[in-house]
């Protein structure tokens, strides 16, 4: 999941990191990529909805259309984490203060989903859906791939993903290496390339290399880096434009052609973004979507799933059931985002910070 974890936070009381004062105009920016992040999440949700369903179980009902460019809205998560992380850092005072952020943005709202959709899939969903506890328990930790277990939900794949790459950039953080962040870059790029090159030959290639510096992503994630850097001129111009057709160009090399479609896709969006071209995404709608994206995320998958195949088999057609799907996801959604998601992250900051300021005994 992108930053996938609901709004970029830029004031309030509650916030961890030491951020300089947000100028009107920036806040606004960060208010695009919210927007972004929520029209990438509604995506992938319909893209789930229509296409992924059709090829894992078969509507009852043709639907005549599906929206398989939904599934590359990770890519722009992606991009956006990449963003959003590197800001984040680049504010922040203590790796404790950056591990509590992503802790409290990333797991209250997580185990809530997980739990909800469970239950559900329990009750109403296809029994290849109904995972046994040790897999339940793996999930918890976001960590399933890894140790070997399912997604309880199939859009979780990207929650491993973005562990790992955050992983990394606090282990940079706190090396107090991210100044030389360009040739770290460079470092991941030809990472990737040696990786398709091995691929291609046929030669062995770590596995746990692979996953730990992801490997097939990592490059989307330098964008949005190299994006940020453009946005708060932070280093030379010209090295951070050239490292994003670098970047442009490994996809390009290293991926199937329709990564580098993606990628070049997103690169034009940020670019856009950074213009100042994409003011007309913060209407409160766009907003809305954004603030209920990361939980959108979490509940839709296997919700969805078991909603649709049940309402299918009682006679509702199909595109009634998707429909249907849809307005419960966005429901869920809202209700998590409301009085689990923000209210958990606000009273995890609060406590931090209170604890920061109690005097030593």
């Amino acid at each position: 999941m992108s930053e996938l974890a609901g709004p970029v936070q830029t004031e309030g009381s509650d916030r961890v990191v030491a951020a300089p004062a947000v100028r009107a105009g920036d806040r606004g920016r960060l208010e695009e990529l919210d927007a972004l992040r929520g029209l990438a999440a509604l995506g992938v949700v319909i893209f789930h909805y229509t296409t992924f369903y059709q090829w894992q179980h078969g509507h009852l009902q043709p639907l005549g259309f599906g929206f398989p460019a939904g599934n590359y809205g990770v890519h722009l998560f992606f991009l956006i984490s990449g963003f959003v992380i590197f800001m984040t850092l680049d504010r922040t005072r203590s790796a404790a203060d950056f591990v509590v952020s992503r802790f409290s943005r990333l797991f209250p709202a997580y185990w809530a989903a997980l739990a909800l959709t469970a239950l559900v899939v329990h009750a109403i969903g296809m029994p290849q859906q109904r995972p046994d506890v040790a897999t339940l328990v793996a999930n918890t930790t976001m960590l399933q791939e890894i140790l070997g277990f399912e997604d309880v939900d199939g859009s979780y794949w990207t929650l491993q993903v973005e562990l790992f790459f955050y992983a990394q950039m606090l282990l940079w953080f706190a090396l107090r290496q991210l100044h030389r962040i360009p040739w770290i870059i460079a470092g991941w790029l030809l990472l990737v390339l040696a990786y398709a090159l091995a691929l291609r030959q046929g030669w062995h290639f770590s596995y746990t290399t692979r996953v730990l510096l992801n490997l097939l992503y990592i490059p989307y994630f330098a964008l949005g880096i190299l994006f940020y850097r453009l946005h708060a001129a932070r280093g030379s111009r010209r090295v951070n434009i050239a490292l994003i057709l670098a970047s442009l160009a490994t996809i390009a090399v290293a991926y199937e052609p329709v990564y580098f479609v993606v990628a070049l896709s997103c690169t034009t969006v940020f670019a856009l973004f950074l213009g100042g071209g994409l003011r007309w995404l913060r209407h409160r709608l766009f907003l809305f979507l954004g603030g209920i994206s990361y939980a959108l995320y979490l509940l839709h998958q296997a919700i969805g799933f078991a909603v649709i195949h049940r309402l299918e088999r009682l006679g509702v057609p199909s595109l009634a059931a998707i429909t249907l799907a849809l307005a419960l996801a966005l429901g869920l959604a809202t209700l998590l985002n409301r009085w689990v998601e923000r209210p958990a992250m606000r009273a995890i900051r609060q406590r931090w910070q209170a604890r920061r300021r109690a005097p030593a005994v």
